[in-house]
């Protein structure tokens, strides 16, 4: 069938016993009525291809990257499609605008908690207009009509008891000139979502046959690792490479645009590593070597007094600050070090010329392949239309890969070299010399009234904003980035408040990491009102419920109130929460003293409510693995200069929790039949060290103010 689908003609009416709906294929790509169906593949949208062997595969947008996208989309999909779950398979998306993230104005970009909420509409869309073709083709083999047939977990039935299985249509099935020649149908009924369906990537992971980006290198592909400088802001002055350039393997040296780094090219990665370890390059000395504690008391110092260049992100009513007129007062300067990713798989990216070596197609562990081929554009000088950024699975991502640049240069080597090279940065590379998250002082002041109400508020962050980076045109406009505040714009009920934001350079690489602001700000937010509480002598779930107006958080709220548990349990128990993502969240910690004097958590209750929830085992997984790395960057965690140079230079050196310091947990889901899909992969981060050191003021009667513990 060679047919062309009238543009004009996008709009399906589905209708039914179960209502009416209005379906806009339009963000579907085009309608795929126009393609030459093969015997093996038969494409109906930009998302669902029907295979010859009667399996039906998900063309998944998001990047699968450990939390389970290649699963919950399809479990979307298929659920819409009202198809066998055996039947579905799983391919990622191509380099295709068609599969951008409306969350991110339509770049190909996987974060911020965002997958399963943004491609919920477009995914449902698809999955209705495959089922409404497979329908269309039972009507042409039965010579029937649309209110004869029904579907049922994969099999296509008449209303006289004839039934066709989708495996027996799907590989044969045509597909109308265009959508106005499909049956108005109506919703499928929900048979899997809300299910803990087996996550589809895991039988490959298990058996090692998962290609992540390191494993991804072409046959004759070239290995570069690079050399940078000991400490920040150094420049190259001589590569010192002739001991390298002798060595066999090695191919080439070469030296990045910049001056920030030295780069050996060779056959294999151990010659490349001996390479780098033959260098003996000359760098210049920093004009101001960075230390990151003076760095962080100047920042203490400025949240303190404010700036005249400070964002405003909230203000209501006329007071600027909390001023001292008879009121009862809180005071609080929080501070937080930089903490790093520590995933697992090395920073990588493969970059081969194309466009007689104007351009390259580049393959990466990314989840950002639109902020790769801006990167790449940038540091070679080309337009961004002569690159194209492929992403596989990824191990281990938490916002890192967001920005990951050596996508750039394994570009601009590949063209320099005139050949696929694979660019690879270790875990220690990364450690010491990689991004991490900012930076934060915070300033907040709040007084009290009579009835022990916060009726002012006053709250300071300052940091050094991703976005000024990243983004600078954008940065230098707006003035703002939405995730160092992220957090701060809570929800509690207070007359009169001021929420600010305070931008500083650092000479590190700042980005986005797990929770972002959110990991910071809220520690100081929810610490301050469980101090606010005890001062007004309340108990402190109460006095947030009498703060919080939204219905969804209050049910949140009270299910962890009304959580049973033993009597008596050992040590002392806090509370924080959150509204954060489009997702309501409570956790109630139980801390006990370490034989080192310091809080140990022993058990985490959970309560969330991220509207529908698609897969509750996949939820829960991202609930407990969040809340196990916020302990981590709560109790250890912390990446720290002097002179200019990291202390911490390897995984050995880097203090994450290790497994008899970690605690149990429960995860509870409330209202998770109900509306639309919210953000989860982030939400528990914020709330573990909060919630810890308000147990510990219970024990011990002193307020943690200090990211991490171990410091303060």
């Amino acid at each position: 069938m060679n047919t062309t689908f009238n543009p004009e003609r996008r709009r399906l009416l589905v209708g039914g016993a179960a209502g009416s709906v209005a379906v806009v294929f339009g963000g579907l790509g085009a309608w795929r009525g126009d393609v030459v169906a093969s015997d093996t593949d038969r494409p109906v949208n930009a998302y669902v291809h029907f295979g010859g062997d009667g399996s039906i595969t998900l063309i998944n947008p998001a990047v699968e990257m450990g939390q389970g996208s290649s699963t919950a989309l399809a479990q979307i999909l298929a659920d819409a499609l009202d198809a066998d779950w055996s039947q579905i398979r799983v391919k990622p998306a191509p380099y295709d605008d068609t599969y951008g993230n409306p969350h991110f104005a339509g770049r190909l970009v996987t974060a911020d908690s965002a997958a399963t909420n943004a491609f919920w509409p477009a995914l449902r869309t698809a999955g209705t207009q495959a089922r409404a073709v497979l329908v269309w083709n039972a009507m042409q083999r039965w010579r029937c009509e649309a209110r004869q047939v029904r579907t049922e977990s994969g099999w296509l039935l008449h209303e006289d008891g004839r039934k066709l299985a989708y495996a027996q249509v799907a590989p044969q099935a045509e597909l109308p000139g265009s959508l106005g020649s499909l049956p108005a149908i109506a919703l499928a009924p929900s048979r899997l979502v809300g299910k803990a369906l087996p996550r589809l990537d895991l039988p490959d992971k298990l058996v090692g046959t998962t290609i992540y980006g390191v494993d991804a290198r072409a046959p004759k592909a070239l290995v570069a690792v690079l050399a940078r400088a000991d400490r920040l802001g150094a420049k190259l002055t001589e590569a010192g490479d002739s001991a390298t350039r002798a060595l066999p393997g090695v191919v080439d040296v070469k030296t990045l645009p910049d001056g920030s780094a030295v780069a050996v090219v060779a056959k294999d990665t151990w010659s490349a590593l001996q390479g780098r370890k033959a260098l003996t390059p000359r760098w210049t000395a920093p004009t101001q070597p960075y230390d990151s504690e003076a760095t962080l008391k100047t920042f203490a110092a400025l949240a303190r007094s404010g700036a005249s260049d400070a964002h405003v992100v909230r203000q209501s009513g006329t007071t600027p600050a909390v001023a001292s007129d008879g009121l009862r007062r809180i005071e609080a300067m929080v501070l937080s070090r930089h903490v790093t990713h520590a995933a697992l798989e090395p920073q990588n990216a493969q970059a081969t010329p194309t466009w007689l070596n104007q351009g390259a197609d580049i393959v990466a562990s990314t989840q950002a392949p639109s902020l790769d081929m801006r990167r790449a554009a940038q540091m070679v000088k080309r337009p961004p239309l002569v690159f194209k950024v492929h992403s596989t699975a990824v191990g281990g991502a938490f916002g890192r890969r967001v920005d990951n640049e050596v996508s750039s240069t394994a570009a601009w080597l590949a063209l320099e070299l005139k050949a696929p090279i694979q660019v690879i940065e270790f875990a220690s590379d990364e450690i010491a010399h990689g991004q991490m998250r900012t930076l934060a002082a915070q300033h907040i002041e709040a007084a009290i009234d009579a009835q022990g109400r916060i009726v002012r508020w006053l709250h300071r962050t300052v940091g050094s904003a991703t976005a000024a980076r990243l983004f600078p045109e954008r940065f230098a406009k707006d003035k703002f980035d939405q995730t160092m505040v992220d957090g701060s714009e809570h929800i509690y009920r207070i007359a009169e408040q001021r929420i600010e934001s305070i931008h500083r350079p650092l000479p590190v690489a700042c980005s986005f990491l797990r929770g972002v602001g959110a990991g910071f700000n809220v520690f100081a937010i929810e610490t301050v009102i469980d101090e606010a509480a005890a001062l007004a002598k309340q108990e402190p779930l109460a006095y947030r419920l009498a703060m919080v107006d939204d219905s969804r958080a209050r049910r949140v709220l009270e299910a962890l109130g009304n959580w049973k548990e033993a009597a008596n349990p050992p040590g002392a128990q806090g509370i924080a929460f959150m509204s954060f993502r489009g997702s309501h969240i409570a956790v109630q910690s139980q801390v006990e003293r370490a034989s080192d004097g310091q809080p140990q958590l022993r058990h985490l209750r959970v309560v969330v409510d991220a509207g529908l929830i698609v897969n509750p085992g996949l939820a829960q997984a991202q609930i407990e693995g969040a809340a196990l790395m916020g302990w981590s960057i709560a109790a250890r965690e912390s990446l720290d200069f002097v002179d200019g140079r990291a202390r911490q230079r390897s995984m050995a050196e880097y203090a994450l929790a290790r497994l008899p310091s970690l605690p149990t947990i429960e995860c509870r889901f409330i209202d998770a039949d109900k509306g639309t899909p919210r953000g989860i992969g982030e939400i528990a981060l914020p709330l573990v060290a909060p919630a810890v050191a308000n147990a510990w003021a219970k024990l011990v009667g002193t307020r943690l103010r200090e990211l991490p513990f171990g410091r303060a």
